[in-house]
C-alpha cells in the first residue's frame, strides 16, 4: 500500500512539473514578462485582451486545480485583463486558485502571500444604473486600482474589491470581503473587513 502512495505521489509530481512547463509556454506565448523560477502548477485560465499587459517578478508560484492546494479542491484559477489593463506582480509571491480580474490595475507587492480561492477584481463590471445594464453589453461598472502591498498575506476566500488598498504586512483573515483599504501593519478581517489589531 505504501508503495501505492509512493507511485501516486510521483506521478502528481511530474503531472505538476509538465503542466509548468505548459503554462510557462503560454504565458511566452501571451508576451507575458516574467522572472526566473515562474512556476504554475495545474490548469490556470489565462485571458489577456491584445492590449493588456501583465508583469511578473522573479520566484512566482502559483497553484490552480488538481487539488494541489487542499483548501482550494479542484477549482481552477484566472489571470483576466481586459483592454489597456494592467498587473503587475512582484517578486517572491504565492497564490493558489487566485483569480485576478483587471479592467484596469492591480499592482501586488514583494513577497505578498494570497490563500486559496481569492478573488481580486477591481471592477464592479455591470454598471448600478438598472437601465443601462439592460443593455446588451453591460460589462460597464465603474473601476479603480488595487494595491497589495509589501510582505501582505490575505487568507483564503477574500475577495478585495475596486480601489482598496492593503498596506504593507497587514494580514486579512479568511473569508473576508474588503471594500475598503487597510493600513499597514494590522489584522482585518470581516464583512465588510475592519481592522482587529495592529500588529
Amino acid at each position: 500500500m505504501t508503495a501505492v502512495r509512493y507511485i501516486v505521489r510521483f506521478v502528481k509530481r511530474v503531472r505538476n512539473r509538465i503542466s509548468s512547463y505548459i503554462n510557462l509556454l503560454r504565458l511566452n506565448l501571451y508576451g507575458v514578462e516574467h522572472g526566473k523560477h515562474c512556476v504554475i502548477h495545474g490548469k490556470l485560465y489565462i485571458n489577456l485582451f491584445p492590449s493588456a499587459s501583465l508583469k511578473i517578478g522573479d520566484d512566482f508560484y502559483f497553484s490552480s486545480g488538481w487539488g494541489i492546494n487542499a483548501l482550494c479542491s479542484n477549482r481552477r484559477g484566472m489571470l483576466y485583463a481586459t483592454w489597456d489593463a494592467n498587473i503587475t506582480i512582484g517578486n517572491n509571491v504565492g497564490m493558489s486558485s487566485t483569480v485576478l480580474w483587471c479592467h484596469k490595475k492591480i499592482v501586488i507587492g514583494n513577497n505578498v502571500k494570497i490563500g486559496g480561492n481569492c478573488i481580486l477584481i477591481d471592477t464592479d463590471a455591470h454598471d448600478i444604473n438598472y437601465i443601462n445594464r439592460r443593455r446588451p453589453a453591460t460589462d460597464s461598472g465603474a473601476t479603480s486600482p488595487i494595491i497589495i502591498e509589501d510582505d501582505a498575506f490575505i487568507g483564503t476566500n477574500c475577495i478585495i474589491l475596486k480601489g482598496v488598498t492593503i498596506g504593507a504586512r497587514s494580514i486579512i483573515a479568511a473569508g473576508s470581503i474588503v471594500t475598503k483599504s487597510i493600513p499597514a501593519d494590522c489584522i482585518a478581517g470581516g464583512n465588510p473587513a475592519k481592522v482587529i489589531k495592529y500588529l
